[in-house]
């Protein structure tokens, strides 16, 4: 797992690849919903263990950038 890891990082910083989205990026938008429908905080902690590679993570920070 440690090379997996350490090539998609290396992917990531060479084109900004985020590689695959492990769960599918419906999962990803119905997590996002939820969030938006219990009008959970925007500056709530989040911890995201064992869900992928990060992707939804980003795309949180990109909403709140959008904001």
């Amino acid at each position: 797992w440690d090379a997996a890891y350490k090539r998609e990082l290396q992917t990531f910083q060479d084109i900004g690849d985020t590689g695959e989205i492990w769960f599918g990026e419906e999962s990803m938008v119905r997590i996002i919903r939820w969030l938006e429908k219990h009008k959970v905080p925007f500056d709530s902690s989040v911890l995201d263990i064992g869900t992928g590679n990060g992707v939804l993570l980003v795309e949180l920070v990109g909403i709140l950038q959008s904001l």
